[in-house]
């Protein structure tokens, strides 16, 4: 479970540092605000997208719950 959290804290940390400081080094210019907006928008989805993989992964949906009989048959028939 340490793992775990040493693994969100990083993202976090790296798509933090992307969306929140990243902008403050983007050269004066007239479309300046706007490039910003767009790399603060990238940092957050980019971040929604991976911790929503992330935390897909850290509660799997459980396969299929199948009988012997029916694991046999299954195999039986699919294998020839």
């Amino acid at each position: 479970m340490a793992h775990s959290f040493v693994v969100w804290l990083v993202f976090t940390l790296l798509w933090g540092a992307i969306g929140g400081v990243l902008p403050l080094f983007i050269p004066r210019s007239d479309n300046r605000g706007i490039v910003q907006v767009m790399v603060i928008t990238t940092a957050v989805c980019c971040y929604v997208m991976w911790l929503a993989t992330f935390l897909s992964q850290l509660n799997p949906l459980q396969g299929p719950q199948v009988s012997d009989v029916t694991q046999l048959l299954m195999s039986k028939n699919w294998n020839s």
